[in-house]
């Protein structure tokens, strides 16, 4: 638990591990999905195995990020695969269409491609990493309170440590600087 107060505004943070986090893969509005045929792993799908997929999803209008499965205390997580020698489990994928809505292009041409695909290898790392955060129990909410012990603003669901930290110090900021405009 971490605990901070400002005695001038009277506002306090708690933030804490996340009693009952939800799975990044069904509340978030994911990007890539991740399809693969070991139980429990990835996202739902209708694809018998791998060739019915590729065949449904060819590489010139999707970004296909192969996958494999990494075990380990806590629970099975996915990792990229960046070597054609490393066994794969699966892929992320996304289409050309659902990533210039993500990146605010208008479509991928030769001269935005590589930067795309650069971004979309980032964002996928990220929504694989929640995940992780999430079979880790790395979640975190975080509470702001004001002098009278009332809620001022509360989030949940934040994966990882340093980015919950970040995003309660930065609403925290936030409401200081509302309270010192204030008067």
């Amino acid at each position: 638990m971490f605990k901070m107060s400002d005695s001038a505004s009277g506002l306090s943070l708690c933030m804490s591990v996340d009693p009952q986090p939800r799975n990044p893969r069904l509340v978030n509005d994911n990007v890539f999905q991740i399809v693969t045929w070991t139980k429990g792993l990835g996202d739902p799908h209708a694809w018998p195995d791998r060739q019915a997929f590729l065949d449904a999803f060819p590489a010139e209008t999707n970004v296909l990020f192969p996958v494999r499965a990494l075990h380990t205390r806590k629970g099975p997580v996915l990792v990229r695969v960046y070597s054609n020698d490393d066994p794969i489990d699966g892929y992320a994928f996304a289409t050309h269409e659902r990533l210039c809505i993500a990146f605010g292009l208008d479509k991928i041409t030769g001269e935005n491609h590589d930067d795309m695909l650069e971004e979309a290898d980032s964002l996928c790392l990220t929504e694989l990493q929640d995940y992780e955060h999430f079979v880790d129990g790395d979640v975190y909410r975080f509470e702001i309170t004001d002098k009278r012990g009332e809620c001022v603003e509360t989030a949940r669901d934040l994966y990882g440590e340093g980015y919950a930290r970040h995003v309660a110090q930065d609403t925290l900021d936030r409401h200081l600087y509302s309270v010192a405009m204030d008067g």
